[in-house]
């Protein structure tokens, strides 16, 4: 029992060598190259920003995680009357004291991602 899928490439490769035939009988010819020639080109630009940065998210990610265990290390203060939570603002004074300058949204935003409370500054919308 022959197999269909034969039995169609068979005659696939009857019509190419027919077609070849007749285009070397109307005086087509076969250019042959020489390897050089048949290498794929080079990309005349590599992005070389994506293979520098490979480990930017990563790097990028540690940072947020180290900032985020700042914010939540100095977010509630121990005071004579108890625990105080601070605000972004009074955060990001703060941390601007310890090196990091981060703007007040950024403080909040990643107090947020990491579920760190901040207390509520009163400030208008």
């Amino acid at each position: 029992m022959i197999d269909h899928e034969i039995l169609a490439g068979a005659e696939r490769q009857a019509e190419l060598e027919a077609a070849k035939a007749a285009f070397f009988m109307s005086g087509g010819q076969v250019q042959q190259l020489g390897l050089s020639e048949t290498q794929p080109r080079r990309p005349l630009s590599w992005n070389t920003t994506m293979t520098q940065r490979a480990g930017a998210r990563r790097e990028f990610m540690q940072k947020e995680r180290d900032l985020a265990g700042l914010i939540r290390t100095h977010a509630v203060v121990d005071t004579a009357h108890g625990p105080v939570t601070r605000t972004a603002i009074q955060l990001r004074n703060k941390l601007r004291t310890l090196g990091e300058k981060l703007t007040t949204p950024q403080v909040e935003q990643i107090a947020a991602k990491y579920q760190v409370q901040l207390a509520y500054a009163g400030r208008r919308v």
